[in-house]
């Protein structure tokens, strides 16, 4: 399908019976279109959109069924699974439970514009590619705190909104488009690759200590480089987001009440207690006490 036959959602919002609780085009957001539903049962037929669609689900558990599946089984969402649409191909979904997610509608052109200074090569010729339901934790977390920064009201301003889609598309090309499948060594600045594999370094070992050495020793860069290049690439430090990852994996962990706040704090690699109460405060507006009490 030609990309000038293709439906924007700002068209396709208009035919659905379901009305977002948040809208980032009222916000007068750029660059991406961030919706977030809350639905009863039900279900919707997606045409092929202009814009590349990263869904994240925000409830522990939905039951759904991907109805372009022909084998038609019903599947379970968990909190932060991912899925990744690109422009131009349909979607057919039934949820046959509460339901609830932020969907976020990225243009072409933004992916284009990052791809060129990602890859060689035409940027016009670079795709996200189809994704079923995963967990990317990387993903789910810049979804999720887009999401908190909108129904917020935007209290960082654009800045940090532009720093955090920015790099959720950075991540998109490296991982999940056809320049990464095509061949990974066409990615024409090795330090952004670098960062990709400090970003995968840092997730798999939430729960250690994570000196910089070790996070720059991983991905084949002195700690000054990575310093530098990690900021530019992402828009935070390291440390900032080693903080962010670690303040995430936290929000899954207190949805269940076996678990000591201690407990937590050592599981994600939190120096005590006191520390995870600081910066989860600092972060979320509220003790992880106060957090596990609101959602139970």
């Amino acid at each position: 399908m030609q990309a000038s036959n293709l439906v924007s959602i700002r068209q396709f919002i208009h035919q659905v019976p379901y009305a977002p609780e948040q809208n980032s085009e009222v916000a007068g957001w750029q660059d991406i279109i961030l919706l977030k539903h809350s639905l009863l049962p039900g279900e919707i037929n997606v045409p092929g959109l202009a814009e590349n669609l990263l869904f994240v689900s925000l409830l522990p558990k939905t039951q759904y069924e991907n109805l372009n599946d022909q084998r038609l089984k019903s599947m379970v969402l968990r909190q932060g699974d991912v899925a990744i649409t690109p422009a131009g191909c349909s979607q057919h979904w039934r949820w046959l439970s509460p339901f609830a997610a932020a969907n976020l509608f990225i243009s072409p052109l933004l992916i284009k514009e990052v791809s060129k200074d990602l890859v060689k090569g035409d940027p016009d010729s670079i795709r996200l590619i189809e994704h079923d339901v995963k967990s990317v934790p990387f993903l789910s977390a810049s979804a999720t705190e887009l999401l908190s920064e909108l129904e917020a009201g935007s209290p960082h301003g654009k800045t940090y909104i532009d720093a955090l889609t920015r790099s959720l598309a950075m991540y998109l090309v490296t991982h999940y488009s056809t320049a990464k499948v095509a061949e990974r060594t066409a990615l024409s600045k090795p330090d952004d690759t670098r960062v990709a594999y400090a970003i995968d370094f840092i997730e798999s070992h939430l729960g250690e200590d994570l000196p910089l050495a070790a996070i720059a020793s991983a991905c084949n860069m002195s700690v000054n480089h990575l310093c530098a290049v990690f900021k530019h690439t992402v828009g935070q430090s390291v440390h900032q987001f080693v903080i962010q990852q670690r303040i995430e994996r936290a929000k899954t962990l207190l949805r269940d009440p076996r678990k000591s706040l201690a407990e937590i704090a050592q599981e994600i690699g939190f120096s005590s207690q006191s520390h995870f109460t600081t910066s989860f405060s600092k972060i979320c507006g509220s003790t992880p006490s106060q957090y596990r009490q609101d959602f139970n």
